[in-house]
């Protein structure tokens, strides 16, 4: 089951791959195409808007909204591709040709039940009798998608139908046909029943998606009606979830669909808290970013409690082992504050003393995020990397906040985990008079599965799994040969791996001292997750690339 919810998971992260690039367009763009921004650089509007940069700079942010208008399918051909495991391209054109499919038989089946662009906006159901709040909940249910009138169905329609082609293409792609059809066999089956079974979507979601539209909807009010509870529930939650690579699930839905809300940017109806942001990020109008989008808790994560906690490590250490820690602390804080990752202190803590995480950190950091809401904090995710496509519009965020928030949460992360290591004597490295130069690491998720069992190092000379082929070639060899791997697959910092027997891998200082791998993770029984950050997506071209050789 673990493995599953992983593989879902990893297959719903596929298009945010995209989402820094675009998010750093609409930035550029809409900074440099804002009368408010070009004003207040001393520049000339009239001029300016009339320049080859206005139209350069408006390319660019339309470029932007490519990513953030066409999340729907996006995730549809994402999903599709990453779930199939044989004949990938056919299954992300079978998603394509579905997902269109879905949006045709949605609007013929909206047009022939009188319903229109004209008629379905808010005035227009404010004109009918309805409310204005009521208003705006029936008109968010549509939208126009790729030039066809629809539902709004976004990232859950994109979702249905990735999930949905991956199964049509597991069972039919190898379909074999009578001679005479034999043209339309194999894996051109595929997308002839995607075809119908967009139509079947269409369908689906043109009976039940008043229903489930306004479900998310007073969902998406509890949500705001909860209040401070609600945000300290999400990020706890949130939290929990990070250890198994299940966040995703979570969060995901609540960035980019009805969960995290609707509201109105530029006459536009937008969807979800990430979603918002973006829109509002690109939007000529005055006006902070959405406070309530769950984000000022990322940031307080990475430059203050993670920071804290890495201080607190390193003041407990041996005297001898001083410089060691502190050549280890300091890449990996540097790594968490320009890209958020923070799997090396975080599988540490889990393995050496589980309950710090559950009962220590995960609660400071859901209070990181209360009080970063109600301080009012306006911002984009919480890295370096992430705040790049707001360095032009700086009066969109509220940042003022943190030059309290993080030194306040640095002290309480950096004094409680001092005081605990101490108190409690947790073995943080260079703490124990047992280890030696080799020992000194920070600790992983194997590790914390595995206390006392010992892996079984595989030979480097199963054929193509050789060191002669770099280190995709050793990966493969520290997976226990070609012969164990039964997929491989990458999200954002993580190689994902299942395996036909777990027992068959090198043990994790070979990983580390080795492979230059941050750490591993083991999920279910077969599956197994090796943390290499920004650079996965390299490693885990290279070790498929060999695999098919």
């Amino acid at each position: 089951m673990k493995e599953k919810l992983q593989t879902y998971g990893k297959a719903m992260l596929v298009p945010i791959s995209l989402v820094a690039i675009g998010g750093l367009l609409l930035g550029v763009g809409g900074a440099l195409t804002s009368e408010v921004t070009i004003n207040s650089l001393g520049g000339h509007w009239d001029s300016w808007s009339h320049s080859f940069f206005f139209k350069f700079f408006s390319v660019i942010k339309g470029l932007g909204d490519v990513i953030f208008k066409n999340l729907g399918i996006l995730y549809a051909v994402g999903v599709a591709f990453s779930l199939s495991r044989k004949e990938n391209g056919w299954a992300a054109f079978s998603a394509m040709v579905a997902y269109i499919s879905m949006l045709t038989t949605i609007s013929i089946l909206l047009k022939n039940h009188g319903l229109s662009v004209d008629n379905t906006t808010i005035s227009s159901f404010v004109s009918q009798g309805q409310s204005t709040i009521q208003a705006t909940k029936s008109a968010a249910l549509f939208t126009t998608e790729l030039g066809y009138f629809t539902y709004r169905t976004g990232v859950f329609g994109g979702l249905a139908v990735g999930f949905s082609i991956a199964a049509v293409h597991a069972r039919f792609y190898n379909t074999k046909l009578p001679v005479i059809l034999s043209f339309f066999s194999g894996t051109r089956t595929v997308p002839i029943l995607s075809l119908l079974a967009g139509g079947a979507l269409g369908i689906f979601f043109f009976f039940c998606w008043p229903f489930v539209g306004h479900v998310l909807g007073n969902f998406a009010g509890f949500v705001h009606d909860s209040g401070l509870i609600g945000t300290f529930v999400y990020r706890f939650v949130n939290e929990i979830l990070i250890p198994f690579g299940m966040h995703p699930l979570l969060s995901l839905p609540i960035r980019w669909t009805e969960l995290g809300g609707s509201t109105v940017v530029d006459g536009v109806i937008v969807s979800g808290t990430s979603a918002i942001q973006m829109a509002q990020l690109a939007s000529s109008e005055p006006g902070k970013l959405l406070v309530r989008a769950f984000m000022g808790g990322n940031a307080i994560i990475n430059f203050a409690i993670y920071p804290g906690i890495a201080l607190a490590m390193y003041h407990t250490t041996r005297p001898e082992n001083k410089k060691k820690v502190a050549a280890l602390l300091i890449s990996v804080v540097v790594s968490t504050i320009v890209f958020g990752i923070t799997e090396p202190i975080l599988f540490t803590f889990l393995f050496i003393a589980p309950w710090l995480y559950f009962l220590v950190y995960a609660p400071l950091a859901a209070i990181g995020e209360v009080l970063a809401e109600f301080c009012q904090v306006s911002v984009y995710q919480g890295n370096i990397k992430d705040w790049i496509p707001f360095i032009f519009r700086p009066e969109k965020l509220n940042m003022w906040p943190f030059l309290y928030l993080f030194p306040i949460f640095f002290i309480v992360s950096y004094l409680i985990f001092r005081l605990c290591i101490q108190y409690f004597n947790i073995r943080t490295p260079g703490r124990d008079e047992a280890e030696d130069d080799g020992d000194i690491k920070l600790y992983s998720k194997k590790d914390y599965n595995e206390k006392n069992a010992q892996g079984v190092a595989p030979q480097l000379d199963k054929g193509r799994a050789s060191p002669a082929n770099g280190l995709a070639g050793e990966i493969i060899a520290a997976l226990g040969g070609q012969e164990n791997i039964v997929e491989v697959d990458n999200c954002i910092s993580r190689l994902r791996v299942i395996l036909h027997n777990v027992e068959l891998i090198a043990d994790d200082r070979h990983w580390k001292n080795e492979l230059n791998a941050m750490g591993v993770v083991r999920v279910g029984k077969n599956g197994v997750q090796i943390v290499y950050g920004p650079d996965v997506c390299r490693i885990a071209v290279e070790v498929r690339e060999l695999l098919e050789a």
